[in-house]
């Protein structure tokens, strides 16, 4: 049977994202199939003020999210 396993990061932390994903599929014996990711867009800082440039309006990091599809070992 196949299922999903959903995991979310900052985009400053992709590489121990990538840890904890081979970690997980390691110990779970999983075989992975599929994985899709995705980075959301720079979110409006409403701590910003009013009227300041775009860049400081932004929040520093995005968030990642990454969808694994596996079957279980």
């Amino acid at each position: 049977m196949q299922r999903v396993k959903l995991f979310k990061g900052l985009e400053t932390e992709v590489e121990a994202l990538e840890q904890q994903i081979n970690a997980w599929a390691e110990s779970e014996g999983a075989k992975i199939i599929q994985v899709t990711g995705n980075i959301a867009t720079q979110s409006y800082n409403p701590a910003a003020k009013s009227g300041s440039s775009l860049q400081s309006n932004v929040a520093a990091a995005s968030d990642v999210l990454i969808v694994v599809l596996y079957e279980k070992g």
